[in-house]
């Protein structure tokens, strides 16, 4: 599994941006990675001509740049983590794609939008979440310390395996629990077809899904893992599970990129969007 030595982050200077930058701190720490820390600035992609008694719209580059030295300073006086930073005009989410390409970073970290007590993911992590080739770290909590409670989703299928392995590489210290939610079918009766015994089908399911289990955690040396009963609504399920469970972040595998669009998968999406923790999206 490839080390990571080169992180980018996007923050937003004028939203809380700390947490984003505290929690890139700790990865880059663990991971003795640097830092390039980006902040986007979209602006209209028109000019209104003077003689309409408009101003001109400017960005205050090198003003918005010192803002982001001195809040690093701060937050980074003890960790010495190498850093650099800039300032960029235009759609935030092109931005982070294009220069993640252009610097050969190995990670993103991005903070989704709080409002309140909810995390909204909000378009633009979603838009980078979904188009990068790269794994992205979405932030939606505050960063105190680093991430020691993480629940790992899994089909069982390559994406899933390579995503906990990624996990923990460059969360040594953090405990890994394996879930695999499956729907049990309830349909006996009147309706179900005619011999059908879904007890019993329900019976071997379960079985092959446990076996299964005890393989994948077997081969990514993962000791802790369990099944839960999907019910008819496995999504909802996994979300009520992930959000009880007090853990510091969700780990999920995309299926890659087909040009610029990831197939994150249905399950992935929802969780990525819905729960309130911590959502680690990697792409292969």
């Amino acid at each position: 599994m490839k080390k990571i030595k080169r992180i980018l982050v996007s923050i937003d200077i004028f939203a809380k941006a700390n947490n984003v930058l505290k929690r890139a701190l700790m990865v880059a720490k663990q991971n003795k990675a640097e830092l390039f820390i980006i902040h986007a600035v979209q602006t209209p992609w028109f000019s209104v001509p003077s003689y309409f008694g408009s101003k001109e719209i400017s960005v205050d580059i090198e003003g918005i740049t010192k803002k982001i030295e001195k809040k690093m300073k701060a937050l980074n006086r003890d960790d010495k983590v190498p850093y650099t930073v800039f300032v960029k005009e235009g759609k935030p989410s092109d931005i982070i794609l294009y220069e993640s390409k252009l610097l050969k970073v190995d990670m993103i970290v991005i903070g989704a939008n709080t409002k309140g007590k909810k995390k909204y993911l909000g378009a633009t992590a979603e838009e980078v979440a979904h188009q990068s080739h790269l794994p992205v770290l979405v932030v939606k909590n505050s960063a105190k310390d680093p991430y020691q409670k993480i629940v790992a989703p899994t089909d069982f299928q390559t994406q899933s395996k390579q995503s906990i392995l990624f996990a923990k590489t460059i969360f040594p210290t953090a405990k890994i629990n394996i879930v695999n939610c499956s729907e049990i079918i309830y349909v006996n009766g009147p309706y179900a077809a005619e011999g059908a015994n879904f007890v019993k089908y329900n019976e071997v399911a379960k079985a092959c899904t446990e076996k299964d289990l005890k393989n994948f955690m077997q081969e990514v040396s993962i000791k802790k893992g369990e099944i839960i009963d999907g019910k008819d609504n496995s999504k909802k399920v996994l979300l009520k599970y992930i959000n009880k469970g007090s853990y510091d972040l969700v780990v999920v595998g995309s299926r890659g990129t087909t040009g610029f669009k990831a197939l994150l998968g249905s399950m992935a999406s929802f969780i990525l969007r819905k729960t309130s923790t911590d959502v680690l999206v990697y792409v292969p």
